[in-house]
């Protein structure tokens, strides 16, 4: 596993870029590719998703995967 800081979060958060469905959860839809969960809702409305693996950097404690909308809205 190779955690990398999120420099927008001043650094307090990190994501796992190597994370794959075995690390996260088995039955998410979706692909992985450099740890980053991605998969687009059907229908016609359809919305890429993007989720990530994240652990707070001061107590290493993981944390399952966010949003990456929930980091845009920070």
């Amino acid at each position: 596993m190779a955690w990398v800081n999120i420099a927008k979060t001043g650094n307090l958060w990190a994501y796992e870029n190597t994370a794959t469905a075995a690390h996260t959860y088995p039955d998410a839809n979706g692909s992985y590719s450099g740890g980053i969960r991605t998969f687009t809702t059907p229908g016609p409305s359809a919305n890429q998703q993007t989720y990530v693996r994240c652990r707070m950097v001061v107590d290493s404690v993981e944390r399952g995967e966010l949003s990456k909308t929930y980091w845009d809205a920070q």
